[in-house]
């Protein structure tokens, strides 16, 4: 029997090709803050964000983090990782209240025989992992200042830019919170920003301009013909 709850999912892109596995297929809901999975858990599910948004981070022995990714509605998570018989050992978190559809290892097993379905889900995945290499490629080939004077540009609004915490821009930018304080300071000094609270206000958006104009050629979208129709 489908529960109730499924039935009012008729809107997401693969819902074509589960309509005939609702009932093998449950709706979970998930409190911010709260673990879908941990590194330790040998978890051979798939999940779908129906709503919110979830962090894929891999925390060593240690204590040291790196937020792997981020993934909000119409995403496929879960431990993908599997399917190319590697083990990242990721927690999943959920860092808003979410709603997820979970997919068993067995109902995957038989969704994946769709070439449609697989085409959606190779497309969707595959484009974090691009996501991903190119988020590391800017780490290494560019400065923390450049990054950090590109991300305030794309992430601003009338030129403030909000986050939630030092903590939290640390995490997406996987710099230290020393190393982040000295960049913010130097574009204080020099007159580029200035703090208020939680918000950055930019002053002089031409020279944080000039200053991230290489990672900006990185991230420009070439819009060819040569691309998923999904």
């Amino acid at each position: 029997m489908v529960p109730k709850d499924i039935k009012n999912i008729k809107n997401i892109i693969i819902y074509d090709y589960i309509k005939d596995y609702l009932d093998e297929i449950t709706i979970l809901n998930y409190k911010k803050g709260e673990y879908i999975t941990h590194s330790s858990e040998n978890l051979e599910e798939i999940f779908f964000v129906l709503n919110g948004t979830t962090k894929v981070e891999c925390i060593t022995k240690s204590g040291k983090s790196l937020l792997v990714d981020e993934l909000s509605k119409n995403e496929f998570v879960g431990k993908i990782s599997y399917i190319y018989e590697q083990n990242l050992f990721c927690d999943i978190t959920a860092t808003s209240n979410a709603t997820l559809l979970r997919i068993s290892k067995s109902t995957f097993k038989e969704l994946e025989k769709n070439s449609e379905f697989l085409k959606i889900f190779l497309f969707k995945t595959s484009r974090r992992i691009y996501y991903m290499y190119k988020k590391l490629m800017i780490k290494e080939l560019f400065s923390l200042k450049e990054t950090f004077a590109f991300y305030i540009l794309e992430n601003s609004e009338n030129d403030v830019f909000k986050f939630k915490s030092m903590y939290n821009l640390c995490e997406i930018l996987s710099v230290s919170r020393k190393n982040l304080y000295n960049v913010i300071n130097s574009f204080i000094k020099k007159n580029y920003i200035k703090k208020d609270k939680n918000s950055l206000i930019i002053l002089n958006r031409d020279c944080l301009y000039e200053l991230s104009i290489g990672i900006r050629e990185v991230n420009e979208i070439d819009d060819c013909d040569l691309k998923f129709d999904v």
